[in-house]
């Protein structure tokens, strides 16, 4: 099965992409950039030029203001395993990870009205599946995001 999915990059994410246009290019962006505006490369370079500037700026707000504004969209093919993981209890954590504000994976629980273990569980199973992020706040306080802002299953 395929699913389409709008999400969020993980700073970690962004960061990689950023990484992979400079080993593309072999320089900085700010050296391509220069080459770019100048006249100095093809204009076909045009798309890879505006997807590093956006992740740029996505990564300098992301130190400034501890928040990553990149979504990309994906088509992922989805194993039979992976698609029953995908559980009603599962995509309604989604839903409310995306509509409500958290401290906490306990405090996530308490909200949705559910078993902290099964919640903490379910959190796991969409972080491997890159749905979620689990961030560390204040020592031990493990609170979930949602990386996912649009889904939808393909049936081909």
């Amino acid at each position: 099965m395929l699913l389409r999915i709008v999400r969020g990059l993980a700073s970690e994410e962004v960061v990689e992409r950023i990484q992979w246009f400079e080993r593309e290019f072999g320089m900085s962006f700010e050296e391509f950039e220069e080459k770019y505006s100048g006249q100095k490369l093809e204009a076909k370079l045009g798309r890879a030029y505006f997807e590093w500037a956006e992740l740029v700026n996505s990564y300098k707000g992301y130190i400034e203001e501890g928040q990553v504004d990149y979504s990309i969209e994906e088509i992922i093919s989805l194993t039979p395993k992976q698609v029953a993981l995908l559980t009603p209890k599962r995509i309604e954590l989604l839903y409310q990870l995306a509509s409500t504000r958290v401290e906490s994976i306990n405090d996530f629980a308490k909200k949705v009205r559910r078993n902290i273990k099964n919640v903490h569980q379910d959190i796991q199973t969409l972080r491997k599946l890159g749905f979620v992020k689990v961030t560390k706040r204040r020592g031990r306080a493990l609170v979930p995001e949602t990386l996912v802002r649009e889904m939808t299953f393909l049936i081909r």
